[in-house]
């Protein structure tokens, strides 16, 4: 069976859940490889503790337009919605990756609050002589 018709089948794809908010306790699928590796909960826990409490950085979640680069299956990405931005860009080089990301926005309903792209965060520099 070839590997993306495992991912699909389920075979290699392994479910975490989404931390905090309106999508709170809600699974995602992941990929099990050595390319790409989701988040831990307590990093984003901690990212999302220093962006809310921080003295230092002044940054809302909420209602936020947000870039997930190197998103992977987007669990950061998610984590933002769930918690009420209002839109994520996932930028997101790994066929395989990006395949599974797609799974889960649909699964979540989130699509209308997202655009996936298939690129490298390199070739951000030239996005906005593409999008002219």
């Amino acid at each position: 069976m070839a590997f993306l018709e495992k991912i699909l089948a389920g075979r290699l794809s392994a479910k975490m859940r989404i931390i905090s908010g309106k999508l709170k306790r809600k699974s995602i699928d992941f990929l099990k490889t050595k390319v790409t590796r989701p988040l831990k909960d307590s990093v984003k826990e901690n990212i999302f503790n220093i962006l809310t409490h921080s003295n230092e950085i002044k940054v809302q979640v909420k209602n936020a337009n947000v870039l997930d680069v190197y998103s992977g299956i987007g669990s950061f990405g998610i984590e933002c919605i769930s918690r009420e931005a209002d839109f994520v860009t996932f930028v997101e080089n790994d066929f395989k990756a990006l395949q599974i990301l797609k799974k889960n926005l649909v699964r979540l309903a989130i699509t209308h609050q997202t655009k996936v792209m298939n690129d490298k965060f390199e070739n951000i520099k030239n996005w906005k002589k593409k999008n002219k």
